[in-house]
């Protein structure tokens, strides 16, 4: 595949420069100052296990930390290179770097200008170039996701049909290595190609080609993946009082069978559903099949074994990964709403959203199979999203990825029929829907740009209307056609501009504090600060004691900021976890403020300690868009000075409410 790449950059040196300024500004944007922001507390889970993993000690999988794939690699990064914050964000900042030029893939399907604007606005996306420097599963399940997506319609469209399967099998069993949400993509590709190949959905009858090879994907789904399905069997053996999937409440591993019987039949279930498996295979594509096989489960095995170290990460793999998720459907880490993921990539992803609905409404008449592929896709992403009881904001990668290559075909169509327009002619037509947007600005009583905006637009649809009866204009129905066109992209150059923005302030400025929706309870840059004043007292005194204490969470993520510091844990809610004569030995005492109380006398009666100080620990999005109903959301959202609020927010981050904190004391020596 990439080696098409290749020969498209080589047969059209015109577009070398455009793809060499993406790749710079890509590489800038994704590895420029990584360090800087504090370790999230599910960055540093995966920073200190893979730390731990390169030192020696092992990995043994837990789908609390999703899949083994980003470990291996952190693994191997800080064997190499070190330990250190930058490089524990390098493996996505690698992958989103990746994911930004995967749509020149896709040449062949969209055409080329499509392909290098659906680059762009990957590149230009806040979402995408937030997570690209977060070290989370998120942008690698984004990259692999698209990948696999790719080899589908190579596979469909082309007549190498072995060799694009064949790589469809690898990036299968990769993403499960990856992340759990991986299921829900597998489970709308399945049954997307069902439909396809069997039910004639949105194929003529007559072209049986593609019906058949939607078939073969839809057999290698499958095939491969029944086992990995088995724990929905544990749903059914819970009728039968055994405890196959236990739930957090449970005393035993969450999704992991509780007893030896329920252990014996989960044991059965898989073996059952690999006979399943193979027997489908072989009989489907014959000899081929043991290549598919192969490939597809020594991917899965090698690294939920751990490369062999870890065999009962075979077991967890197939059964935990799904099983966790399963029995933790009641806990709902998070509570949002469930208009969370509207407010979320409306806040940062409206250029995605106006050329997206734009397109599908009013644009598009017709629909190729690539295109309404990618708008079901993006449908049922929303649909399974928002049903999930877990509701985070990086999740919306995996929610807004089909529109980036949509988006991609929308502006390349614009942009060919704009090329065919003398704009010079329209731009009287603006201004005076310029001065229309500034009178009903003053109607509004208000001169701000976001009612400016919204007026522009207000403004744009009524001198529509009065084109259609005012012919003394000059105004026919294709210049009224050409006059949309114009304004259609010059809405798309401001919406890009105030993305910009915002990627730019999402990721730099406002990266580690609460201004943004997008930034979910992200550890203090106080924590970053407090660990450098730590690592210089240390190299002054050559040593620094620590004492920390865990109650209500706080490991995280002092456990990967103080590995190399000599420290102890404490939690602060058990009496006498430090004692009076250990209390006075530490250099640094740093205490949950809950319950610093506890350790005031002792602080007050000595003389040891003088420099105390409360600061934010961790910090979150005000929660102020809660709703108790639907009537309560709509009354909400449809009154003026709410959407004049929205608009503010969304353009330039204002918003009300209180910032969440959990705060931290600081006691030094």
């Amino acid at each position: 595949m990439f080696l098409k790449l290749k020969s498209f950059i080589n047969k059209n040196n015109n577009d070398i420069y455009l793809i060499s300024a993406i790749l710079f500004i890509s590489l800038i944007s994704k590895f420029l100052l990584l360090d800087v922001r504090s370790i999230h507390h599910d960055e540093s889970l995966h920073a200190y296990y893979s730390w731990a993993y390169a030192r020696g000690n092992g990995f043994t999988h837990n789908p609390l930390m999703h899949g083994p794939l980003l470990f291996h690699l952190n693994a191997l990064l800080f064997f190499i290179f070190g330990d250190t914050d930058y490089i524990l964000r390098v493996v996505p900042a690698i992958f989103g770097c990746v994911l930004t030029f995967i749509p020149l893939l896709f040449i062949k399907f969209i055409g080329k200008k499509a392909a290098i604007f659906s680059s762009l606005i990957i590149l230009l996306s806040p979402t995408i170039l937030y997570y690209s420097r977060f070290a989370r599963n998120d942008i690698i399940i984004a990259t692999v996701t698209l990948l696999l997506v790719y080899s589908l319609f190579s596979y469909v469209y082309s007549s190498k049909r072995n060799n694009y399967l064949f790589i469809f099998s690898i990036l299968l069993s990769l993403g499960f290595c990856i992340k759990e949400t991986h299921y829900m993509t597998v489970f709308f590709i399945g049954v997307f190609s069902f439909a396809i190949s069997h039910l004639n959905f949105l194929v003529k009858p007559k072209n049986k080609k593609v019906s058949e090879k939607f078939s073969d994907i839809f057999v290698l789904i499958f095939a491969l993946t029944i086992p990995l399905a088995s724990p929905l069997l544990g749903i059914v053996g819970n009728l039968f009082n055994l405890n196959m999937l236990p739930g957090a409440s449970s005393s035993s591993r969450i999704g992991y069978p509780s007893d030896n019987i329920s252990l014996v039949v989960s044991y059965v279930a898989i073996f059952i559903t690999f006979l399943i498996s193979f027997s489908v295979g072989i009989y489907w594509f014959k000899r081929k099949w043991i290549s598919f096989f192969s490939v597809f489960w020594i991917v899965f095995i090698t690294f939920f074994t751990s490369l062999g170290s870890n065999p009962d990460g075979f077991f967890t793999g197939i059964w935990q990964s799904l099983g966790y998720w399963i029995a933790q459907q009641d806990v709902a880490r998070g509570s949002q709403p469930w208009y969370y993921f509207f407010l979320v990539i409306f806040s940062y992803e409206f250029l995605l959203i106006f050329i997206s609905i734009s397109s599908i409404i009013f644009l598009r008449k017709k629909f190729r199979l690539f295109e309404v592929f990618l708008i079901i896709w993006f449908l049922v992403n929303m649909l399974l999203y928002g049903i999930a009881s877990e509701k985070m904001p990086w999740l919306s990668v995996n929610i807004i990825l089909p529109l980036f290559i949509y988006s991609g075909i929308t502006i390349a169509e614009i942009s060919k029929s704009i090329s065919k327009i003398n704009i010079y002619s329209y731009l009287k037509y603006i201004l005076l829907i310029g001065c229309f947007a500034i009178i009903f600005s003053l109607f509004f009583n208000s001169t701000t740009l976001n009612t400016l905006l919204l007026s522009f637009l207000i403004s744009w649809f009524l001198i529509l209307i009065a084109f259609n009866k005012l012919k003394n204009i000059g105004m026919n129905k294709y210049k009224i056609i050409d006059l949309i066109k114009v304004i259609y992209s010059l809405i798309i150059g401001i919406l890009i501009v105030f993305t910009l923005k915002i990627s730019i302030n999402s990721s730099f400025y406002n990266s580690d504090t609460p201004d943004e929706i997008i930034v979910y309870t992200q550890t203090s840059p106080n924590v970053h600060n407090l660990i450098k004043e730590i690592d210089n007292y240390k190299l002054v005194n050559n040593s620094a004691s620590i004492a920390v204490d865990v109650s209500g969470g706080y490991q995280w993520p002092w456990a990967w900021y103080l590995r190399h510091h000599d420290v102890i844990y404490f939690d602060s809610t058990i009496e006498d976890t430090i004692n009076d004569k250990d209390f006075y030995k530490f250099d640094y005492i740093i205490v949950n403020s809950r319950n610093f109380l506890k350790f005031n006398s002792k602080v007050t009666s000595s003389d040891l300690y003088e420099n105390i100080n409360q600061v934010p620990f961790r910090m979150w999005f005000p929660e102020n868009y809660r709703f108790n109903s639907l009537s309560e959301f709509m009354d909400h959202s449809f009154n003026f000075n709410n959407i004049n609020y929205l608009i503010r927010h969304v353009m330039f981050k204002d918003f009300s409410g209180e910032i969440g904190t959990v705060d931290m004391t600081i006691i030094r020596k």
